[in-house]
């Protein structure tokens, strides 16, 4: 006898998580700009002598690295969804943002041996001046990645607000504030003003936060394609014995 088929069984649909996804994208969004602005407040070293400062700032220095972790995993998921947000409204310019912005948030992750190793060699009791030149060599040893996240975080800041604004994915006043907001970061770097860094930092949160309300408010169907379903039959057909 010639193999039997069976008739197809009714697919069953799978779980649909997509409702989880967008929550979950939508409440990372801000975490990772609100830490950093924090960050860039506390962090010591504004007086050029990275040595002294963490000496003098330990406690700040290691209140800066517990920020850095919740900052580490929250940017990048945070900057996926913004990205992903804006894809089906301004597809070209959508692309160019995340040319730059994913990019340099995975450059971020080299900021982290600098502030480790300062703070670590201040613990093991290296003088000051010692501490200043094991960060500059760090900076130094790690200026490819330093230099694609200085650039892809601020241009590609920049990007995403002009994109929120021509995509009308947030309030007009926000998105400009979110163009503009490392730019200031920028400027705050170069006049050493730390709350103009925190004001800059911030607009990002604020930024992203209104982005994550939009993520909020995107339907599934526009958010993400449906999961597959999958077919409920055991085997396409089952083989007989040949007599």
């Amino acid at each position: 006898m010639s193999d039997l088929a069976l008739p197809d069984a009714p697919a069953r649909a799978r779980r649909d998580l997509r409702t989880l996804g967008r929550v979950t994208a939508a409440i990372l969004m801000p975490i990772g700009p609100a830490c950093v602005a924090v960050i860039r407040f506390v962090i010591p070293g504004w007086s050029g002598d990275v040595g002294a400062d963490v000496a003098a700032h330990a406690d700040a220095q290691r209140f800066v690295l517990l920020l850095g972790i919740p900052a580490l995993f929250t940017l990048l998921p945070g900057a996926y969804a913004a990205v992903r947000l804006g894809r089906r409204h301004r597809p070209v310019l959508t692309a160019w943002t995340a040319a730059f912005l994913i990019p340099g948030y995975l450059g971020m992750t080299v900021l982290g041996a600098n502030d480790y190793g300062v703070l670590a060699a201040t613990d093991i009791g290296l003088d000051p001046p010692t501490v200043t030149r094991l960060s500059d060599e760090i900076f130094g040893l790690t200026a490819v990645p330093g230099l694609v996240f200085v650039v892809g975080h601020i241009v590609g800041t920049l990007l995403l607000g002009i994109l929120a604004f021509r995509a009308r994915l947030a309030p007009r006043p926000v998105s400009i504030a979110l163009a503009i907001s490392q730019p200031l970061h920028l400027t705050a770097v170069i006049l050493n003003y730390s709350w103009l860094d925190l004001t800059g930092w911030g607009f990002t949160a604020v930024g992203m936060g209104f982005l994550g309300v939009r993520v909020l408010r995107t339907p599934n169907d526009e958010w993400d394609l449906p999961a597959l379903a999958v077919s409920a039959s055991r085997s396409d057909s089952v083989p007989t014995s040949k007599g």
